[in-house]
């Protein structure tokens, strides 16, 4: 089959930005729907290319790369996830972000296509502004894979797609305190994959496949449904990367929480490249509010506390460990916490771990604290039985 090539000049928007210059596949049957990616991601600068069969898509990949493919799922002859599984197979496609867009939207479809190889998930009728959002996304995303240089090997995505599958892992909370009394007030939403694979290694690896805001709102989902047996008023702290906030997904995910929720803001990729962060989290369903993380740990950290304003501020582990015996952690610590009082933000020390360290902070004026020493992460089971030892006693 001949792909038809279509090129649209560079719109004067903020999502061109990211499509100019861009080269897309389109693989449908469909001459509307082709027509319609092209009109619509064509005129924001991406070069569009559409083929209308699996065949005409193997075809064409064998000697041209492509930044982003767009497949249909019910293609006639080799399907959208037998052709999404053939393409992960070759190394120049292994981690090529791929949109799956179907008609199909029960859970059970959709997993199907999660385990053929597919990045994300459209379904029909197609919204023209979450595909842009996606597509927008995973080539932001792309983009920090290249600059790292580093991309997850096939067997590490095969492994991360098998954990996305069967949902591989249990949600932790972590205690957060009031330092003025030492009473539960938050908790940290974490995350334990069953595989004994550590956290960072996990979100890591999923980064490097493409796959970073996929995991992040998976595992967010799980942990905000299993937050609703937490006790009564507790705020939900949930870890986000710029990409896994300004992704459509996020929205329904924040919406269907019970608690209130704080998204800690994941320094994985530059929030210069979303220019508009901050009216993004105002806009959120149930006004989320918005912590920095690792403060104090560098010029990024700071720089990012002046652009976002956030409600809670985060002091990094490096600034709270030893604080009771280090005067310049103490100076750099009362700094901050003048700067928050200015900003009208709370100051939360994380990894307290000894009782000079709690008691220091405290003296500072620290509002919140969390570390092993006030409680270990735990699963909600656990701070059940807990909270039913507390109400027994």
């Amino acid at each position: 089959m001949e792909a038809t090539s279509l090129a649209s000049p560079p719109a004067g928007t903020r999502a061109a930005h990211f499509l100019t210059g861009r080269s897309i596949l389109v693989v449908d049957d469909d001459p509307v729907m082709g027509k319609l990616y092209s009109a619509g991601l064509g005129a924001r600068g991406a070069a569009m290319t559409v083929v209308t069969s699996s065949e005409a898509a193997l075809d064409l990949l064998v000697d041209r790369p492509f930044d982003l493919i767009i497949v249909d799922k019910s293609l006639p002859g080799l399907s959208g996830d037998e052709l999404v599984r053939a393409l992960r197979e070759t190394d120049q496609n292994a981690s090529r972000p791929i949109i799956m867009v179907s008609g199909h939207g029960d859970v059970s479809e959709r997993m199907t296509s999660y385990d053929a190889g597919v990045t994300d998930y459209v379904i029909k009728p197609v919204s023209m502004t979450e595909l842009m959002a996606k597509v927008s996304a995973l080539l932001r995303h792309g983009d920090a894979l290249r600059t790292t240089g580093d991309k997850a090997t096939r067997a590490e995505q095969e492994a991360m797609r098998d954990r996305l599958v069967e949902r591989a892992w249990q949600p932790h909370f972590q205690p957060i305190v009031r330092l003025s009394d030492l009473s539960v007030i938050g908790y940290e939403a974490l995350t334990r994959f069953d595989d004994g694979v550590s956290p960072e290694a996990c979100f890591d690896t999923a980064r490097r496949s493409g796959m970073g805001p996929e995991l992040e709102i998976a595992v967010m989902e799980d942990a905000l449904r299993a937050a609703e047996g937490l006790p009564a008023d507790s705020w939900v702290s949930v870890n986000a990367s710029p990409s896994t906030i300004m992704d459509p997904e996020f929205d329904r995910v924040i919406a269907n929480a019970t608690a209130r929720v704080v998204i800690e803001l994941l320094e994985t990729e530059p929030v210069g490249d979303h220019p508009d962060m901050l009216s993004r989290v105002a806009a959120l369903p149930g006004s989320p509010l918005l912590a920095c993380d690792d403060t104090g740990s560098g010029w990024a950290g700071l720089r990012q506390l002046v652009e976002l304003r956030p409600q809670v501020v985060k002091l990094d582990r490096a600034l709270v460990s030893g604080v009771d015996k280090d005067p310049t952690r103490r100076a750099l610590v009362s700094g901050l916490r003048h700067f928050t009082n200015e900003i009208g933000a709370l100051l939360l020390a994380e990894g307290i771990e000894t009782v000079g360290e709690l008691d220091t902070l405290s003296a500072l004026g620290v509002d919140l604290g969390q570390g092993y020493l006030l409680g270990a992460p735990m699963a909600l089971s656990e701070i059940r039985a807990q909270q039913a030892l507390i109400s027994g006693g």
